[in-house]
């Protein structure tokens, strides 16, 4: 078990592979031929935005302590979440 990994993390996962689950079951429906490449797309959208809030975060500098630890966990909470997202994205 991961000593940062905080409950907000295991439940944004939690979430994250709750909804690549269900558009797996969904895609092949809506578009047999393409389901592969939306999904992977939509996997790639998600990564963006982890990425996008990454750098956010990067580039606000640190006014207090503690916030600088918040940063740190969210920052690893995020890491998390793409490379969730990254093996999904290989399963396919």
């Amino acid at each position: 078990m991961d000593p940062q990994h905080t409950e907000s993390m295991t439940e944004k996962e939690e979430k994250a592979w709750q909804h690549f689950e269900e558009l797996k079951c969904a895609l092949p429906e809506l578009s047999p031929h393409w389901w592969k490449k939306d999904f992977k797309s939509y996997v790639d959208k998600f990564i963006g935005e982890c990425l996008d809030k990454k750098q956010f975060i990067t580039a606000v500098p640190c006014e207090d302590d503690g916030k600088e630890e918040h940063d740190c966990i969210y920052l690893h909470g995020l890491q998390c979440l793409v490379a969730g997202a990254i093996q999904e994205w290989e399963l396919v």
